[in-house]
């Protein structure tokens, strides 16, 4: 029985150091896979541009990923959810109702796998995953203990091969303007959306939504667009990169 599921569109991509006409018919491609929520367990099927097909890719079961979690803690058929999808180097990261856990879709292996996340990290305002570059994974997250006060965006890179792989470390911790409620919307390679909500301590009618984008390169923070309070709960994504086929006007 299927309980949900999620369609994501990736670009394989070549790697760094092919040949420029390899990367170009890369960047043609594209593949569409659909996470399946399963009772049993998570289920890959993946769509590909090339052959134009459908085929099922990978299946495992919730005890397999997420073992020895104890009774109190097993994932129910309601509460074996899984929100939120970040998008790095071939990978989805899909954040998981497990404590400190995301699930793991590798479109180049055509596996699911888990990675833990620092046990500090609420994920009450959401995360982010991010491409931090040479290769290293990078994650964001906010933390603020007295909702309104003092809010930090707190900056995590994982390490390469070599160089303590398993292990995240703080990179940057960065100071957000006080009475303001932020919130990770979304974030896409190497870029995040933040919505932040405020003043607070305004009469609710005055209270307004900015979009504030941030490249994870520069970690310079810049408004978007602001919209008001009645359409702050209208969901924000970030779109880019379109695969070619759906932007060129159809031919004969």
């Amino acid at each position: 029985m299927v309980h949900r599921c999620q369609l994501l569109i990736a670009s394989p991509g070549a790697g760094d150091n092919e040949a420029a006409a390899a990367m170009e018919e890369a960047a043609r491609a594209f593949i569409v896979v659909m996470i399946a929520h399963c009772k049993t367990g998570p289920a890959a099927f993946v769509f590909s541009s090339s052959t134009r097909q459908w085929r099922a890719a990978a299946s495992n079961g919730w005890d397999d990923l997420f073992p020895n979690q104890g009774e109190s803690t097993m994932i129910s058929s309601m509460h074996r959810k899984l929100v939120g999808c970040h998008y790095a180097y071939g990978c989805f990261y899909l954040e998981s109702t497990m404590n400190n856990k995301l699930l793991v879709f590798d479109t180049r292996r055509m596996e699911f796998s888990i990675l833990d996340v620092p046990c500090e990290t609420s994920n009450m305002f959401g995360l982010a995953i991010v491409e931090a570059g040479e290769g290293r994974l990078g994650m964001l997250d906010i933390h603020d203990e007295t909702l309104g006060g003092k809010c930090d965006l707190c900056y995590y890179i994982r390490g390469n091969r070599g160089e303590n792989s398993g292990q995240w470390k703080i990179e940057k911790t960065i100071s957000l303007p006080y009475d303001y409620q932020y919130y990770i919307q979304a974030s896409t390679k190497r870029y995040l959306l933040l919505r932040k909500l405020g003043p607070l301590q305004s009469i609710s009618s005055s209270l307004e939504v900015e979009y504030v984008s941030m490249d994870v390169k520069t970690l310079q923070l810049q408004r978007v667009c602001g919209v008001s309070f009645g359409y702050s709960l209208a969901s924000a994504r970030i779109y880019t990169n379109f695969p070619p086929s759906l932007l060129s006007a159809p031919t004969i």
